[in-house]
């Protein structure tokens, strides 16, 4: 015989079922926006439990390309106020264990930003990326990181030159700063996906404006966003035609490295720096042609170790035999510094995830 107790409980369920299945109907995953990237598969429910099941959109790599790097996410949840929801990336490729310590960031205003717990199951090659979180707001936001997508370039700088265009017709932007004998560039947002590069851009230009006075001793040539099409896509290292400008500066089959290579012959250059993001280290570090170092490596290697705890010395990429990183790039164009920031660094003694690519960029500027 079934008690009275037992039949009151199985109605609750069913009732509280209910109501998570209509509330169902209006949590709406967006993605139609500049730089978000995700591919929304279907949305499961039990009874005490939502679940939204999604994947990452491919860059549009060659055939022959054998890693085909996925990591980029930018999307957007609305109507899911104070319900405990559980989100899942599938099938997500996985090279060199990358994604080991990996914690999703998010956003209530698409501004700050915060990182919440993830649970990463590894199967070989290829990773699931889960996390479970209940939302203060109707809205929120998710990314790989904090995104920093072409209108916010545009608005940043928007009295910077358009010295060319990208494949698809947007703008490259770059501007001359100071008038000083010692040429430095920095380049930025070759992979649209690190978006750390642009953070730390930031970061460098702010102490710039603070610290004039070097302005008499450099020139400062500014390349916000090299890669504006991969930007818009969302994509994660590639352009619109599938070309990796990191590894163009020998073949120069895209138009950005182009532009860029007839600037280069036109004002000539003491020091490029090339801002990165690396999805595999913990730590922030330089990187640098494994044919000649620049004379300032150890220099600002020094001194932003000395200023920021999440930055190690030691070459990430040569600790890890991984020499072929620096093929037909900038660096061994230029033998110049490749700044690569972690993105999956900490940010306890920070408000937001990005501040502290920030304050690197303002360390980079004071230890030149």
């Amino acid at each position: 015989m079934i008690s009275k107790e037992k039949i009151s409980r199985k109605k609750v369920k069913k009732i509280s079922f209910k109501k998570t299945k209509n509330l169902l109907k209006n949590i709406k995953i967006l993605q139609n926006f500049e730089a978000s990237n995700i591919w929304f598969l279907n949305k499961t429910i039990n009874i005490d439990k939502i679940k939204i099941n999604l994947k990452i959109k491919n860059d549009p790599y060659k055939k022959q390309v054998k890693r085909k790097y996925q990591y980029w996410f930018y999307f957007k949840v609305n109507s899911i106020k104070d319900i405990l929801i559980e989100y899942e990336i599938h099938n997500v490729n996985n090279y060199d264990n990358a994604w080991k310590g990996f914690q999703v960031c998010y956003s209530y205003d698409n501004i700050n930003w915060n990182r919440t717990k993830t649970n990463i199951k590894i199967k070989k090659n290829k990773v699931d990326i889960s996390w479970k979180f209940k939302s203060d707001n109707n809205n929120v936001w998710f990314a790989y990181y904090p995104p920093y997508p072409y209108q916010k370039i545009k608005q940043t700088y928007k009295k910077y030159n358009t010295v060319g265009f990208s494949e698809q017709g947007r703008p490259i932007l770059m501007k001359k700063i100071g008038s000083g004998k010692t040429k430095v560039w920095i380049i930025s947002g070759q992979h649209p996906g690190e978006t750390i590069n642009m953070w730390i851009l930031e970061g460098f230009l702010k102490r710039l404006k603070e610290k004039k006075s070097i302005l008499k001793k450099y020139s400062f040539f500014i390349v916000p966003c090299l890669n504006p099409d991969g930007n818009v896509h969302g994509y994660w290292r590639l352009n619109s035609k599938g070309i990796n400008l990191n590894r163009d500066w020998l073949a120069y089959k895209s138009k950005e490295t182009q532009i860029i290579k007839s600037q280069f012959l036109k004002y000539g250059f003491d020091l490029v720096i090339d801002l990165h993001g690396d999805e595999g280290s913990s730590h922030h570090f330089l990187a640098h042609s494994t044919i000649q170092k620049h004379p300032l490596h150890d220099k600002i290697n020094r001194y932003l170790n000395k200023k920021n705890n999440n930055f190690q010395i030691e070459n990430y990429y040569l600790q890890n035999n991984e020499e072929e990183s620096f093929n037909n790039t900038l660096d061994e164009l230029t033998f110049g510094i490749t700044l690569e920031g972690a993105m999956k660094h900490k940010h306890d003694s920070y408000n937001t995830v990005q501040d502290e690519a920030i304050q690197i960029g303002i360390d980079l500027l004071n230890s030149i």
